[in-house]
């Protein structure tokens, strides 16, 4: 694997009031860390979401069609968030 080179750390206006927040955020970006907290939290969003899509199937008194439709409402967005979210999770790590 190859090493990645080290980054160093560049002064801006702002370290002058927020010197520990940058520097803490350089160390969270260098790492990568935002990226993959993203990944998780929309995979467990994932894993809600699919369980309330097999709650409300199994216990909604509606007909099969307003089930989907209801499921598919909530579904749909998400689905578009995932896929936003994973292309930008690999092309980040892609530069």
């Amino acid at each position: 694997m190859e090493e990645q080179a080290h980054r160093p750390h560049v002064v801006r206006k702002a370290d002058r009031w927020f010197g520990p927040l940058t520097q803490l955020w350089d160390w969270i970006d260098a790492r990568d860390i935002d990226k993959h907290v993203v990944s998780i939290a929309i995979m467990w969003g994932t894993v809600k979401v699919t369980a309330w899509a097999i709650l409300y199937a199994t216990t909604s008194t509606k007909t099969g069609i307003e089930i989907a439709a209801v499921i598919a409402s909530v579904l749909v967005p998400y689905n578009a968030l995932q896929a936003a979210a994973i292309k930008w999770y690999f092309n980040a790590r892609t530069e």
